[in-house]
Order: C-alpha cells, then structure tokens, then sequence
C-alpha cells in the first residue's frame, strides 16, 4: 500500500502530455460561434474608442467652423472700421497740431494733460481726444501716462523726452 500511496497515477495519457507543454503550444478546439464571439469581446472596447472619437472630431469641426465665423465678422467689422478711419480728412487735423505745437512752444510748456491742451487751441476736450491718435501719429508729440494719475494721458514735445 506505500507504494500507491507514493506513486502518480495517470489516468489519461493526452492530459499528462497537456500538463508538460507550456500554454502557448496548447490547441484548444473552439466552434465558429465561440470564436466570433470572443472576437466580438476583443473588438467592443476599440469600436466603443472609434465612436468617441469621431464624435469629437465632430465636435471639433463645428467649433472651428463657429470660429472661423466670428473671425471673418470680426474682420469684416475691422474692416469697416478701418474704411471711417482712412475716409477722415487729414487735412483738419494737422492745423490743430501745429496750433497746438506752437502755444506749447509759446507758453514754454513741456507737457500739458488733454484739458489743458484743449484750453490752449480753444477746443473741447472730447474734441482732443478724437485727436489723440493724430497725436500719437504725430512726430512732435509724444503721450506718456501720468505719474500722478494712472488713468490721465499727457501731451509732452518729443524734443523734451529723456526714456527712463
């Protein structure tokens, strides 16, 4: 009886033979039906990624259609804006500046803020401030914030401007 008790028994040659051979030589026997459906299994979670991502691209390609939209408005308005701009006439501004020039030189005034400025031509201020990019423009002229005020702007002579 110990020498049963010691000893292996086999019972079927093909399962020992199966038990020795390592799992990727193994053949298994499947029907069709099983093998479509463990390919069906395999294949799920990648058609369920493709669907999400056509879905965005989806997304994608009507944001940027949108975008597209509201920049060629954006544009168009710009447009539109710059055409009242260059349809102004040059012609008015300059005698402002050079009035403006001259009662600064004349009053040895370095800088002056628009109010001031505007008492000097006789003009109102709002009617400065529709100068203030002849101004800018203008090489005589320079505008630099206040130090004092963060909001106000002042008119300086360019030939009185030292960059810090």
């Amino acid at each position: 009886m110990d020498e049963l008790g010691t000893t292996k028994i086999k019972p079927f040659p093909e399962l020992a033979a199966l038990e020795d051979t390592p799992a990727s030589d193994q053949v298994i026997i499947l029907s069709v039906a099983q093998l479509r459906g463990l390919i069906e299994h395999a294949i799920q979670p990648l058609r369920d990624e493709i669907s999400e991502l056509k879905a965005t691209i989806t997304a994608v390609k009507t944001t940027e259609d949108n975008d597209i939209n509201y920049l060629s408005e954006l544009i168009m308005q710009d447009r539109k804006r710059l055409a009242v701009i260059e349809r102004k006439d040059p012609e008015k501004d300059p005698p402002l500046l050079d009035e403006l020039y001259k009662e600064m030189k004349a009053q040895r005034r370095k800088q002056a803020d628009f109010a001031t400025a505007a008492r000097m031509i006789k003009r109102s201020k709002a009617r400065l401030f529709q100068l203030k990019s002849a101004i800018a423009l203008d090489q005589r002229f320079i505008l630099i914030p206040s130090e004092s005020h963060s909001q106000k702007l002042l008119i300086r002579l360019r030939e009185f401007y030292k960059p810090v």
